[in-house]
């Protein structure tokens, strides 16, 4: 199976790239300094965003998104230091 995903590094609030998730992904945030890194969800192909989970410390995460066409993406906001990598993958 293919695996979509992004990966990188958050120096400043701002956005990932979005990736379509339907199943199981992953999440995974480290090199917090001073953040939040939010996991959001749309619904109507990244017009609108809403909060699926809220972090400000490194973190391992999986979990199930139940239905298809779903963008998923991280933000970051409040950066203070750092820098944070991440990366939001799924199948």
């Amino acid at each position: 199976m293919a695996i979509n995903g992004v990966e990188g590094e958050f120096t400043a609030d701002g956005d990932s790239a979005a990736v379509p998730v339907f199943g199981h992904f992953n999440v995974s945030l480290s090199g917090f300094g001073a953040a939040t890194v939010a996991v959001r969800r749309s619904f109507d192909r990244g017009q609108t965003w809403k909060d699926v989970d809220v972090f400000t410390e490194n973190v391992e995460r999986r979990g199930f998104e139940p239905e298809p066409a779903m963008l998923y993406k991280l933000t970051c906001s409040g950066y203070g230091s750092g820098p944070i990598q991440y990366r939001l993958s799924a199948r």
